[in-house]
Order: structure tokens, then C-alpha cells, then sequence
């Protein structure tokens, strides 16, 4: 009997509440007057890549995904599900958005507790708003305005650049922030930092409530 109902336990959890690598779903959308994309990724972890495509590729291993497309907008968002039986249990998956590097319009990302992160950036606007999740953006060629909103997630800025052409606002509560960027104080306090590199051609703006902040 107790093999039985183990049995039943672990078909439940499979077909409900796994994540497993499976083929990935893939969107390609043409960006061709497009000037924003919009990207609701819920709890799930998102990663951002710049390619050289034309194309705005989504893809994720084992979930819905909502892509629509409405005037000069492209909106992508993990689909709900409605009734959930058993325990979720996320294997590691991820939302995985390719972006080419010659848009340049805005991304506007939210999320809940998932983890946002980058590799290869080469935005021109971007905009990340969390509540939990950590943020960690990657920028190969730094030329892009950042603003930045969580409540409890860390933020790390990689900005690999020498010579940074930025204006520079970060706002914690209790948060620890740390600037490694050559950049003139303007102002700063344990709570906040403001500052510019150059001529200031480029916004940056990050603010926490309890999360730790890093620009370098």
C-alpha cells in the first residue's frame, strides 16, 4: 500500500510540478518598428543575451510562454496556471530573451522573486523592476540608460568600461553600495550616492530597500 501511494506522490510531482530539460519553445519576433519590449517574468529566473540577429528570440525549456505584439510593442510573459496540484519544483529553468544589439528602443522588465541577469548587453534603455530577485547586468559596450527598482534583491552593474560616461543615483535603506567606477561624488551619504563620469551622456538609477548595490 505505501508503494502505491509513493507510486501516485511521484507521478503527481512529474506531470505537475517538474520543470525537466526537455526541446526548448522558441518565439522569433521581428523587431522592425519596434520600440519596446516588455518582459513579465513572474518568479522565473530571466537571462538576457545581445546577439547579432535581427530577430528578438524567447525561449524556455518546459513552460508557456505569452508573446504578443500590439503597435510598436512586443510583450512577453509566463503564462498562469490556474490550478496547481502538488509541489513546484524549479529544476534550475530559466526565460531565456536574445535581443539583438542593434535595438534600440527600451526593455521594461518585472518580476516577483526571479533572478535577472546578462550576459553580453548592448541595450540602450533598459529598466528592471523587482521585489526579491537579485539583479546582475553584464554590459559588453556601455551605452545604454539603466533604472533599476527592487525591494530586497542585490544589484550588480558590470559596466567593463575604463572610461564611463555616466550620471550616477543610487538610493538604499540598508543596503550596502559599493562604486568602483571612476566616477566625481557629487554626494553621498550611508543611504545614498550621486555622481558623474565625463559628460554624463548616460542615466544611471538604482534604488533598493534592504538590498546591496555595485557598480564597477
Amino acid at each position: 500500500m505505501k508503494k502505491y501511494l509513493i507510486t501516485i506522490f511521484l507521478s503527481m510531482i512529474l506531470l505537475t510540478g517538474c520543470n525537466f530539460n526537455q526541446e526548448e519553445v522558441v518565439h522569433s519576433i521581428d523587431l522592425d518598428g519596434i520600440d519596446t519590449i516588455y518582459i513579465d517574468h513572474g518568479s522565473e529566473n530571466v537571462h538576457l543575451i545581445s546577439v547579432e540577429q535581427s530577430n528578438l528570440e524567447v525561449l524556455h525549456s518546459n513552460k508557456n510562454i505569452d508573446v504578443s505584439e500590439k503597435a510598436n510593442e512586443v510583450s512577453i510573459s509566463m503564462e498562469k496556471r490556474i490550478f496547481n496540484i502538488g509541489p513546484q519544483i524549479n529544476l534550475n529553468t530559466q526565460l531565456l530573451v536574445k535581443i539583438s544589439k542593434d535595438f534600440t528602443g527600451k526593455v521594461i522588465i518585472n518580476g516577483t522573486s526571479g533572478n535577472v541577469t546578462s550576459e553580453d548587453l548592448e541595450t540602450t534603455n533598459i529598466e528592471v523592476n523587482e521585489k526579491s530577485g537579485n539583479i546582475t547586468l553584464d554590459f559588453k559596450d556601455f551605452h545604454s540608460d539603466v533604472n533599476i527598482t527592487t525591494l530586497s534583491g542585490n544589484v550588480v552593474v558590470s559596466l567593463n568600461t575604463i572610461q564611463p560616461d555616466i550620471v550616477l543615483q543610487t538610493k538604499t535603506a540598508s543596503g550596502l553600495q559599493t562604486i568602483t567606477v571612476p566616477i566625481d561624488i557629487e554626494k553621498q551619504n550611508d543611504k545614498s550616492i550621486e555622481g558623474k563620469a565625463n559628460e554624463g551622456t548616460y542615466f544611471i538609477g538604482i534604488k533598493t530597500a534592504s538590498g546591496n548595490i555595485s557598480i564597477r
